[in-house]
């Protein structure tokens, strides 16, 4: 089967087609082109949704003086019927290009009244509707890096990814106040009530836990039957999660919020710095890939940023104080910018994480598993979210992974003490 992350760079990513785009944004129309070089963004296993490119381009300018660029494209995946035709379905390409040309700039300026100017986003440079595509500097350049999926996020960066989320939830609901109806239209987050095009994906995969769970001494048979009871209801009970409540904070989330949606920068050290054991010190972080933004509660972000990218430590026992951190961000910059609307409590908000805890089942024991997946040979999209053998083993090798396995022993008793594995009305 064809490896659809791998695939050539789209034909109209040409220099014709970049040569009007950069001298718009160089604002310089006598620019022109050199050279061109396309290579592939991303590893093996790191994008499933979207195919990113990486492009070097060699420019003189009007004065004759030469520059040098890199940028990334992220496209759509065009050439894949069957990626294509599950993604329209979620409207991803329509929803980020929303985002990128219209929302994360108005986000960013209601920082800016406030005197914030914390960098929240990444820079867009040209957003192409006909073609589903972003243009964006790269990131590289100014020394971010993408953190190690495998690892996941250690406490400097788990704590600097929530001040910034508490931030864009909190100038995401002042921006819809002030709009009404501009970002409330975002409803096809991961799961939704107009489409469940991910339901084998999640059903195959809650079915291969079950699997591991009956051969898993300290699991055995008792998770193994709650499980598959649950399979068939896990669409349904995720798209519960993501149903606002009536005392809801609501805003729009990220969407997709894990280790490799965040780009990281250090600021390196001769290793006397107190700060760091590592010769390094985390001094930034800025939120990509908002494919699946939606308006609903933050809590669901927390949940999938939790279960995806923390380590096991993190999520038993310091989600209180982590949620804690977040609120303090996300209250304070709200009262900053005069909110009208109520604010929720630190109270009032844990009560709010705890009422959508099921999607933190999803996400712990089906989209973690995909997302820290090491043997990526088979990491294709096709395999992933279709149906038959491959996909069948595909999902039972994501049940081989050590840390996916300790994660099941350690968490399926703690959603099951809360009742969350139990089939209900």
């Amino acid at each position: 089967m064809k490896d659809i992350k791998y695939q050539a760079a789209p034909l109209w990513l040409t220099t014709e087609y970049l040569e009007p785009i950069l001298r718009k944004y160089k604002k310089d129309e006598g620019l022109s082109i050199t050279k061109l070089d396309i290579n592939p963004a991303t590893k093996r296993g790191d994008n499933y949704a979207s195919v990113m490119t990486r492009i070097s381009v060699d420019f003189t300018l009007s004065t004759k003086e030469t520059e040098h660029g890199l940028y990334i494209v992220k496209t759509s995946h065009e050439s894949d019927p069957f990626t294509a035709g599950i993604m329209s379905q979620y409207d991803v390409y329509n929803t980020e290009m929303l985002m990128y040309e219209k929302v994360l700039p108005k986000l960013t300026e209601l920082l800016k009244e406030i005197g914030d100017t914390d960098k929240l986003f990444a820079d867009t440079i040209y957003v192409d509707y006909k073609h589903s595509a972003i243009i964006f500097e790269d990131l590289a350049v100014l020394k971010f890096v993408t953190p190690d999926r495998l690892a996941g996020m250690d406490e400097a960066q788990t704590m600097l990814t929530l001040k910034k989320l508490g931030k864009m939830h909190a100038t995401a609901a002042v921006l819809n106040e002030r709009e009404p109806g501009f970002l409330t239209k975002l409803q096809r987050g991961i799961f939704n009530r107009q489409t469940s095009g991910f339901a084998p994906f999640f059903e195959g995969v809650i079915e291969a836990c079950a699997d591991f769970a009956g051969e898993c001494a300290s699991l055995g048979s008792y998770y193994k039957n709650k499980l598959l009871k649950l399979k068939s209801h896990v669409m349904e009970y995720g798209t519960r999660a993501f149903d606002p409540r009536p005392d809801d904070f609501l805003t729009l989330n990220h969407g997709d919020i894990w280790t490799n949606n965040v780009m990281l920068r250090y600021e390196y050290c001769d290793g006397i710095d107190e700060r760091s054991a590592t010769g390094r010190i985390i001094k930034d972080i800025l939120l990509i890939d908002f494919q699946f933004s939606a308006w609903t509660s933050p809590a669901l972000d927390l949940h999938y940023f939790f279960q995806t990218s923390l380590p096991l430590e993190f999520k038993l026992h310091r989600e209180a104080e982590l949620v804690k951190y977040y609120h303090g961000f996300l209250s304070e910059t709200l009262r900053q910018l005069h909110y009208k609307g109520h604010i929720p409590s630190l109270h009032e908000f844990t009560v709010q994480v705890e009422s959508h805890r099921f999607y933190a089942v999803a996400t712990s024991l089906v989209c973690q598993a995909l997302l820290i997946n090491d043997k990526t040979d088979e990491a294709d999209f096709n395999i992933v979210m279709g149906t038959g053998e491959r996909s069948d083993a595909f999902r039972r090798l994501l049940y081989t992974n050590k840390r996916i396995q300790d994660n099941a022993i350690a968490f399926l008793p703690y959603f099951d003490r809360k009742g969350l594995l139990d089939v209900t009305k």
